[in-house]
Formats: structure tokens, sequence, C-alpha cells
């Protein structure tokens, strides 16, 4: 039987993590503040503190290693981070992180190989692609919108190789330019504050845009409606290329889909293609991270 897997969901205010075996979620989800903004040292002992409190939730002799949904900028394949100018983690930039918990965690895995990282989109998809919605489909895009908005994009229960039809080169679509912007800009949370501010006179995030909603508020109706729109409009070239089976969409802004989704729902079905909102965006990326 495979051995317990350590894995954490990484991100620039909170870190989630749990204890995974096989994709079985053993622990409870924990969360803990990732002091992302504070020096070099502090960031990595604490992650260090992390792991040793998730390896004291199970009573296990072993584990099969640590896994990282870490977000990009990364060298995913050699474990450096490249996060600079994102006012998180700024002080990991150039670091090997797998040299530094291989060494700061001694015996705890065999070799550094056994620290393995993704990004946390994809993370995201993985587990949906082995666990969850999107299993057994021959095509799926995943689309997370927090802080920004990740994406990937995987054939069959694998990332999408390069030259795909549809699938920017470089495997996500943040990047891309929309509205004189970036669809990272735009779909995102700050793309919320902005359209509010401009439609509303006041920057709200998700949260308070919804709650306006709730109230009865049919301008703030209205501008999360637009917010939707511009969602279709940002994912529309890549579901009409791509062609995907399914689409999987999670991320705090989700949570408030029924009142900006309607537009996007509207042309998946027009091309005949699955919509999910997943209610638990971290456990899938604690199930994806396992896949590694």
């Amino acid at each position: 039987m495979n051995q317990p897997l350590l894995c954490l969901d990484v991100g620039g205010t909170e870190i989630k993590g749990a204890v995974v075996q096989e994709g079985r979620v053993l622990t409870e989800l924990q969360h803990f503040p990732s002091r992302s903004h504070e020096d070099r040292e502090t960031i990595l002992e604490n992650f260090v503190s992390i792991f040793r409190t998730l390896r004291q939730k199970i009573d296990a002799p072993a584990i099969g290693g640590l896994r990282l949904a870490f977000p990009g900028p990364f060298d995913y394949e050699n474990g450096i981070c490249l996060v600079q100018g994102l006012d998180k983690y700024d002080a990991l930039y150039g670091v090997s992180l797998r040299e530094e918990l291989f060494a700061r965690l001694p015996g705890w895995v065999e070799t550094p190989g056994d620290i393995r990282f993704v990004n946390d989109v994809a993370a995201f998809a993985l587990g949906e692609t082995h666990y969850g919605d999107a299993r057994d489909t021959a095509r799926s895009m995943s689309v997370c919108i927090g802080t920004g908005c990740g994406s990937a994009f995987c054939v069959g229960t694998r990332q999408a190789p390069r030259g795909v039809d549809g699938v920017p080169e470089s495997g996500e679509i943040y990047a891309t330019p929309f509205l004189g912007k970036t669809i990272d800009d735009i779909i995102s949370k700050r793309g919320v504050v902005e359209l509010s501010a401009q439609r509303l006179g006041q920057p709200l995030e998700g949260a308070a845009l919804a709650a306006r909603v709730k109230a009865g508020d049919e301008a703030a109706a209205a501008c999360f409606l637009e917010f939707g729109t511009r969602l279709r409009d940002a994912l529309a070239p890549f579901l009409r290329a791509f062609r995907p089976e399914c689409l999987c969409l999670g991320g705090q802004i989700t949570c408030s889909f029924s009142m900006f989704g309607a537009p996007l729902q509207a042309l998946c079905a027009e091309l005949d293609i699955t919509l999910h909102v997943a209610a638990d965006t971290s456990v899938l990326a604690m199930q994806g991270l396992c896949t590694l």
C-alpha cells in the first residue's frame, strides 16, 4: 500500500494542509497563515512547522513524500520558487524549496525527489480528472478565480501537452490580453473590485457584492452579471478551440456563481460542454497532489 503523503495547497494569505493516501483525505483540512510577506528564514520555517503539525495528525511510521501546490511562476520540475513582485513569497525568489525542505526535515523522505511541486490550479484539475467531475472525460478545462485567474487543460487524466489546439503555449490563460489588460486583471478579485468601483462608485470584493445582490440591490446584480459576461467572453476562445467535454470552476469567487454564471452557462450549453462548480477546491487540489 502506498504510504500517506503530506500535502499543502499554498496561497498568498493562507496555506491549507492535509494528509492524503491514494486519493483519500485522511485528516480534516488544516488552515495555517502563509507568512508570505516575511523574510526567507521565517517563510521556510513556517513550511517546516506546518509539515510537522500534519505529521502529528497520523499514526504512521513513515510517509511517502511531501507534495505542494504552489502558485506560479515556479520551476516545478526542480522545485525552485520564481515568484517576484506579486506581493507574496518575494523572499523565496530563486530558492530551491525542494533542497531546503529536504535539509530541514532530515530522514523524512529518502531523496529530494520525494518532494514534488505542481501549479495550484493544475493540482485542482488533476483532482477533478482522477476523483472529481472530470473523471472519464477525454478533455477537460479547469479554471480557478480568486486573486487571479488560474487555469489548466487536461487530456484524460494528465495535463495537455504543448501543441494541443486551444491550449496556450504556457498552458495557462492568465496572461492573455483581454479588454485592454489581461484575463488575470479582469477575471479575478481585483477585476471585481475595479468593475464595482466603475459601476457602483464603490470598490467591492466578491463577498460584499454578493451581499448587496442578496439584499435586493439591482445595480449590484447588474454589476455582477457584467462580471459573468466578461468571464464568458474571456473563456469563449479557449472553449471553442480546445472543445473540452467539461469545464470545472473553482476558487472563492465561484461561491457566488449563481449570481453571475448565466452567460457562461448559456455558452457551455451551446457548445455541449458540461459545467461543474466545485464545492471545495482545496480538497480536490489535495487529491490531485497525490497523483504526482
